[in-house]
């Protein structure tokens, strides 16, 4: 209804009744008015930008006025790595461009570790470059598969590209949009797809494609068996010292396996059938039980002051033995002290050596059996001598006994072809060492063997001082 209205005139009151023409005018203006503001609101929130993702642009129209409200009309989801230009809270005004590039994984070998990238790079120099910092060495498996639609482009721009595969190296051209499987196709390169494909960017920046051929199959595989050490005694070798009279040798397996090599890593390798094993060979270690006096060493020509020393032989072994020449480290007047006492020692040994002959039975003075030279002939060859060792243990022993198996020393007692001081000492090669020719030869080339060497060696040390 109208509103009333009140006026006073000469003291009268009059109601005031306006036409119903008058009411509806006033509140059509008012309308009108509200309309209007309304209108201004709406225009203002009402806007129209272009939207461009991944290089694909189309219109877009919201009722906001920010680029969330842009990408929320349009259904454009996106991720903390992906890049959007002006920020999602911005504000755009009408005719405004937003830019969407979406950031994809990859994954990335960075010295020689497998790593996950997130970049909204879209070729593989690109790709690298983002990865560089990450490690001196990167690498990027190459798209080639024939079931995808869209590859990874190589490059960003125009530029030369190395391929290596099968240790050769050439260099091709390549255009935006190629990716890896055009690039080798082009090249005239077959890949299987087993085959590892991979772009890498060097220290100069310049971009190679690298294949690695993979191969699958049996092979031949060989594995050792390490070999076992013992030890022995030996008369032959003074206290404390100790040398490899038997090389140990490792033994070896055979095996079939199933085998994936990239290039020439093996990548697996499965055992399939064992063919043929070689046992291995024990090594054996000599350890000396003879006591190291000062008269002793002087006998084996070593010094009487010497001390024990390690050494590395030729077949890689360690021995450990007196090595100080006799004179490199006493006087003259010491050593010739020293072979006086031990003079006087054999003396008395003879004569109880004597008596225990007597008792037992005369030994004979003659020998009139085979020859021994013969008889040593096929014990030198047996040690892998030649024949020129065995003419220098036919003059050593010429000069020694004149190969008499009965011969004595009559002043030191020295006995027999090799004369052993004291003879006895052959009984470690058999109980008949007074009469055997084939005894004495078989210690005597031992001690020649595990003190000098070869006869040739001992021949020599005997031309030097007198004896051996």
């Amino acid at each position: 209804s109208a509103a009333s209205a009140l006026h006073v005139l000469g003291g009268h009151v009059r109601a005031f009744a306006p036409s119903p023409r008058i009411v509806l005018g006033v509140a059509a203006l008012a309308s009108a008015g509200v309309l209007g503001i309304a209108g201004v609101g709406v225009a203002s929130s009402h806007t129209t930008v272009m939207l461009e993702v991944n290089g694909v642009s189309r219109p877009v129209t919201a009722w906001g006025n920010t680029v969330g409200d842009a990408l929320a009309v349009a259904g454009v989801s996106v991720g903390s790595s992906d890049l959007i230009q002006p920020g999602i809270g911005d504000v755009v005004r009408e005719g405004d461009t937003i830019v969407v590039r979406t950031s994809k994984a990859y994954t990335v070998t960075v010295d020689g570790q497998a790593r996950t990238l997130w970049t909204t790079a879209a070729s593989a120099d690109s790709i690298l470059a983002d990865a560089a910092p990450l490690g001196s060495t990167v690498t990027l498996a190459a798209d080639r598969s024939s079931s995808r639609d869209e590859l990874t482009p190589l490059v960003s721009r125009a530029r030369n590209v190395i391929v290596n595969v099968d240790g050769t190296t050439r260099e091709v051209a390549v255009r935006p949009g190629q990716d890896a499987r055009a690039i080798l196709e082009a090249a005239g390169v077959s890949v299987h797809p087993l085959d590892r494909v991979t772009v890498a960017n060097d220290e100069t920046g310049e971009l190679s494609i690298n294949v690695s051929r993979v191969t699958r199959g049996q092979a031949t595989e060989t594995a050792e068996i390490p070999f076992s050490e013992t030890t022995t005694t030996s008369s032959d070798l003074f206290v404390g010292e100790s040398q490899v009279t038997t090389t140990g040798v490792n033994g070896v397996t055979t095996w079939t396996v199933w085998q994936e090599k990239n290039g020439d890593e093996v990548l697996t390798s499965v055992p399939i059938t064992e063919h043929s094993t070689s046992q291995p060979v024990t090594q054996v270690r000599a350890e000396g039980t003879k006591e190291a006096t000062p008269a002793a060493l002087v006998a084996a020509g070593i010094d009487p002051k010497a001390t024990l020393e390690e050494k590395t032989e030729a077949d890689g072994t360690t021995s450990v033995r007196y090595r100080a020449k006799l004179g490199t480290l006493s006087t003259k007047e010491e050593i010739a002290a020293i072979a006086a006492d031990a003079k006087n020692a054999d003396a008395a040994t003879q004569a109880a050596a004597a008596q225990a002959a007597a008792d037992a039975g005369a030994v004979p003075t003659n020998y009139s059996g085979e020859d021994p030279r013969s008889l040593a002939k096929p014990i030198v060859a047996a040690q892998g001598w030649s024949d020129s060792e065995y003419q220098c243990l036919v003059l050593l022993w010429n000069r020694e006994s004149q190969w008499n198996p009965y011969a004595e020393n009559a002043s030191s007692g020295a006995y027999g072809i090799p004369q052993s001081l004291p003879g006895s000492k052959m009984a470690s090669a058999g109980a008949d060492w007074r009469t055997n020719p084939v005894t004495q030869i078989n210690w005597g080339i031992g001690y020649i063997k595990g003190r000098y060497g070869t006869p040739c060696s001992a021949w020599a040390h005997s031309n030097a001082v007198g004896w051996y």
